[in-house]
């Protein structure tokens, strides 16, 4: 089934903060919360009981940005308070954020340098690698092509480099590898700097001399390699091109401008308000150096949520180049996950196991005993983080934001539906006197979709479903409203026209059938402005709304009339 968007980015649902639905729902999930936590028990697998702080914050456009719809955290008994850490945790208490660092980077990339050095080879910033590109032997198999890595190959993992430089090269940790069977090593390729918890960081020399030794894993643009080492490589690229350093660049170009006071890439200095576990391996004070771009970084979950929450509302970046940003750069092999730039594209249905599909764009992350989500919801306005810190974070994390979803997305999509028929759902009639043309608006679990649609007399649902069965095309079940992010703001405040498209959602007649690979509702999406009278698609529908936001005119454009709304 296609993916109908109901409310679209421009109008997403209104007053989350001020329903009862949400407020009901938010006070039965932090029980739930609580409870699992607690007990180290869930319908999402089991963790050791009571070891990791949590905190989860979502917000919407449409509501206060300093105000959360929900905003939930849970302090576990375990946090080490001679440290520094709080014994409170709060939506302002910091973390660690891991690799959710690697999308500041991208972000502070597109805001400062635009799509334009999307396509600039790397080794146009990179000194050491454009040297190493021209007096390697340039064995395809042995050497990286480094003149034919762009920079938007490195943020969406498709450069076919390595994932890390040292971090988990075995040579370099206590690991038995000659006892495992593995040849004995010449000093100089044992890795002597990196970023584990046996090597102190590279600088920057030590680092070029290293990654210039590592093999290819793909050709450039062939299949995304999660690459910690790409995103290195940006940061020094980002100061390249900015002539200043990556934590001064990020400040004055994201940081400050969103207000986002939470967030660092260093320490913050607000001792007390840090969330730090016990142990001496919680990782909170380690020193990332120039690994900072794609894992140092500290925030909160406010900072967070309300960075997703200007992404959604292009504080930054023009819609367009937002709409362009977020979009997959490639597949996987898991149909429901694609990646972005950096974006992590999960893919699920509005009503979990069924409805129309709806695209997460997320990014995760995890170091020491810290692990991350930022996750937004462009379909319903809505941005949320996930962030917890303890010795089970890893399964804490996974559990509690499975449960989040589980229950907000059908919420979301029930205030939706109703929102949009709120606004639209209705009959409506020609303005013209004497004329039998009508419309009638209606909606189900899956949206909207036209009821009826009369013009001077004839049923044009009936003239369709008689011109699909004439060309061999499967019966119509229904004829959704598809928003298209087309709207035209009027010289009085509030008034506003937004454009539809009417997308035919036919029947599967092969139910019951062997599987199809080649899904026949797949081609709906090349069905869509395909049947034209006049220069004007019959699919083109404009809705006209009032300063209320309640529809008081459709036009279906190919008829050349406008029809009133009657109820």
């Amino acid at each position: 089934m296609p993916s109908f968007l109901l409310g679209s980015v421009y109008n997403p649902p209104t007053g989350l903060l001020a329903s009862s639905v949400v407020g009901s729902w938010a006070s039965r999930l932090s029980g739930t919360l609580n409870q699992v936590l607690q007990s180290g028990h869930s319908s999402f697998g089991d963790f050791e009981a009571n070891t990791s702080s949590v905190s989860i914050t979502i917000v919407s456009t449409e509501d206060n940005e300093n105000v959360p719809f929900f905003d939930f955290h849970y302090t576990s008994p375990f946090l080490n308070d001679s440290a520094g850490s709080t014994d409170h945790v709060t939506k302002n208490s910091i973390y660690r954020i891991g690799s959710i660092s690697k999308l500041i980077t991208a972000y502070t990339l597109l805001v400062g340098y635009g799509w334009e050095s999307w396509d600039h080879t790397i080794t146009r910033y990179i000194p050491e690698l454009r040297e190493a590109s021209s007096s390697q032997a340039s064995s395809p198999i042995a050497d990286v092509d480094w003149d034919k890595i762009t920079i938007g190959a490195l943020t969406s993992h498709l450069s076919g480099i390595g994932r890390d430089y040292a971090h988990g090269d075995l040579a370099s940790q206590d690991f038995p590898w000659m006892e495992a069977g593995l040849p004995e090593l010449s000093p100089r390729d044992i890795p002597h700097c990196g970023a584990n918890s046996s090597l102190l960081p590279c600088n920057r020399e030590e680092y070029f001399q290293g990654i210039v030794q590592r093999h290819p894993i793909f050709a450039p643009q062939t299949t995304p390699v999660y690459s910690n080492l790409g995103f290195r490589i940006l940061g020094y690229v980002l100061e390249a091109m900015s002539g200043t350093s990556y934590a001064a660049l990020i400040q004055s170009k994201v940081l400050e401008p969103l207000a986002l006071k939470d967030t660092s890439a260093k320490v913050p200095p607000r001792r007390g308000s840090w969330v730090i576990p016990t142990g001496n391996e919680s990782g909170f004070h380690d020193n990332y150096g120039d690994e900072t771009p794609t894992a140092g970084i500290y925030s909160s979950s406010d900072d967070l949520a309300r960075l997703g929450r200007s992404v959604l509302l292009n504080k930054q970046l023009s819609a367009i180049d937002t709409r362009r940003w977020m979009k997959p750069s490639s597949h996987t092999s898991s149909p429901f996950f694609s990646v972005g730039s950096p974006w992590e594209i999960w893919r699920t249905h509005s009503r979990i196991t069924s409805g129309r599909v709806v695209d997460l764009y997320t990014k995760s992350g995890s170091v020491g005993q810290y692990s991350s989500q930022l996750m937004l919801l462009p379909d319903y306005g809505v941005a949320l983080s996930v962030l917890a810190a303890g010795s089970s974070s890893g399964s804490v994390i996974t559990i509690a934001t499975e449960m989040v979803l589980q229950s907000l997305i059908p919420i979301l999509e029930d205030i939706t539906v109703d929102q949009a028929c709120n606004g639209l759902c209705g009959t409506y009639e020609s303005s013209q006197p004497n004329v039998n043309s009508s419309i009638k608006i209606s909606s189900d679990a899956n949206g909207l979709f036209l009821g009826q649609w009369i013009n001077r007399g004839v049923d044009i649902k009936a003239v369709a479903q008689a011109y699909a069965k004439q060309t061999g095309s499967p019966p119509i079940k229904y004829a959704r409203l598809q928003a298209t992010s087309l709207y035209e703001v009027s010289k009085t405040p509030g008034i506003r026209s937004v454009a539809y498209r009417v997308i035919f959602d036919t029947l599967n007649e092969d139910h019951g059938r062997l599987p199809r690979i080649l899904d026949p509702g797949a081609h709906q999406w090349s069905a869509t402005d395909s049947i034209v009278y006049g220069g004007i698609g019959v699919d083109d529908f404009v809705v006209h709304f009032d300063v209320n936001g309640t529809a008081v005119m459709i036009e279906p454009r190919v008829v050349r009339d406008m029809l009133r709304r009657l109820n």
